[in-house]
């Protein structure tokens, strides 16, 4: 028997390996986007360094983003214009870094997928994966499966993997709606 073994081309090593990475790093940030029990959230940490080292390897504000961009930009500056008009300037400033921060990942997440579509689904994924490990959680904590699972609910209402329950319910209906599309096209 004779095998012939093909070298791959390097560059195609790397643009596979770049991608994967890629790939792993944002289902990570979607992941962990499931999980806010206390502040600042792993997801908000980990998207901090994901969005300051992003542009390293290459990440530019896609054109398709750039309106987002103004918008978010001019929505911030309204903020804090509106802020000179408070008597009480206690939890502003952390409100304020807070709505750039998601003005940020929105970007982020709006150039990223413009470039490389095929992160739709990974997207997606992580989504699902980090719903169903939070409502696992949270069901036991809701029926008290075991010893302090009541840190997964708050007012008799299963909580999650979040701080409130009134968090938690949005959080689950992105990806009950598109477990219903996958269900419904046939795709699963």
């Amino acid at each position: 028997m004779n095998a012939t073994a093909y070298e791959l081309p390097a560059a195609a090593v790397n643009a596979k390996l770049i991608a994967l990475i890629a790939s792993g790093a944002v289902f990570l940030g979607v992941f962990l986007s499931g999980f806010v029990i206390a502040e600042p959230a792993p997801y908000d940490l980990y998207m901090i360094g994901l969005i300051v080292v992003w542009p390293l390897f290459g990440m530019r504000i896609q054109r398709a983003a750039v309106p987002l961009l103004v918008l978010l930009v001019i929505m911030n500056i309204g903020g804090m214009i509106s802020m000179t008009q408070m008597s009480d300037l206690a939890g502003t400033p952390l409100y304020l870094a807070v709505s750039l921060f998601l003005a940020l990942t929105a970007v982020f997440f709006a150039s990223v997928t413009a470039v490389q579509p095929s992160l739709y689904r990974v997207i997606f994924v992580a989504y699902v994966v980090s719903a169903v490990l939070t409502s696992l959680v949270g069901i036991a904590g809701y029926f008290h499966a075991f010893p302090g699972a009541e840190i997964f609910t708050k007012y008799d209402r299963a909580a999650g993997a979040f701080q409130d329950p009134n968090v938690f319910g949005p959080f689950l209906v992105l990806p009950g709606i598109y477990l219903l599309y996958l269900l419904l096209t046939g795709s699963v």
